[in-house]
């Protein structure tokens, strides 16, 4: 199961030390602003470059897009490939900068 989280969780989500911050935009999307932390993994090349990462099945992994939907169809994906600690940001990068939230270049 993808769990679906506000910007508020997943900003306290990210927080911890032991998360995977995936952002599965394009690069120019990443470029042009992201998250601080986040790891770019397209989701166009997303198996190649989610292999080199190396992470395990029990790891927690924090996902997000511009507007969740990608990212919750990789989610989805990750989940039929036995890993269970996946979170969404559930409006993606729209509703985080909605609530004031920062992206960093």
């Amino acid at each position: 199961m993808v769990h679906q989280i506000s910007s508020d969780d997943f900003e306290e989500l990210i927080k911890e030390k032991k998360v995977f911050l995936l952002d599965v935009r394009e690069k120019n999307e990443f470029d042009a602003g992201h998250i601080k932390g986040a790891n770019l993994v397209s989701s166009i090349r997303f198996n190649e470059g989610f292999e080199k990462l190396k992470i395990k099945k029990n790891d927690k992994i924090a996902l997000y897009c511009l507007n969740g939907s990608r990212s919750d169809f990789i989610g989805k994906k990750l989940v039929e490939n036995g890993f269970d600690r996946i979170y969404n940001l559930e409006m993606g990068t729209v509703e985080w900068l909605e609530y004031g939230k920062k992206l960093v270049k």
